[in-house]
């Protein structure tokens, strides 16, 4: 009788064991669908980063473009005229050749470079 119940005892812990690794199983099997909501996050991140980052280079590309237009238009506009030194020189041409160089600098230093901004 004692055999009959160690017997019963072994097959009922067995069965429990079954029980309990089948249950696991489909829960990993279940969870293999599905992506991890940290993997995901990271992923929507760097996804979001990516678009940011695009939007700025576009951005920065559009204002090089607008400063080269508008330093095209200056240099057509006011011409570079040679000053030699031996020669008398108007106040005025002087005074338009001394702001157009100042211009132009000013312009090229407000021009932005990607690599300089984001060389972290």
């Amino acid at each position: 009788m004692i055999a009959l119940i160690l017997l019963f005892a072994l097959i009922n812990g067995l069965l429990l064991i079954m029980a309990y690794l089948l249950r696991k199983f489909l829960n990993l099997y279940g969870n293999l669908h599905k992506p991890d909501s940290k993997q995901q996050s990271e992923l929507q991140n760097r996804l979001a980063l990516q678009k940011k980052t695009s939007e700025i280079t576009e951005a920065e590309k559009q204002i090089n473009a607008i400063i080269d237009r508008r330093l095209q238009e200056m240099e057509q506009q006011f011409p570079d005229a040679e000053i030699q030194e031996g020669l008398t020189e108007q106040a005025p041409e002087v005074l338009i050749i001394r702001f157009k160089r100042m211009f132009y600098s000013t312009l090229n230093l407000l021009k932005t470079e990607h690599n300089n901004t984001s060389g972290r």
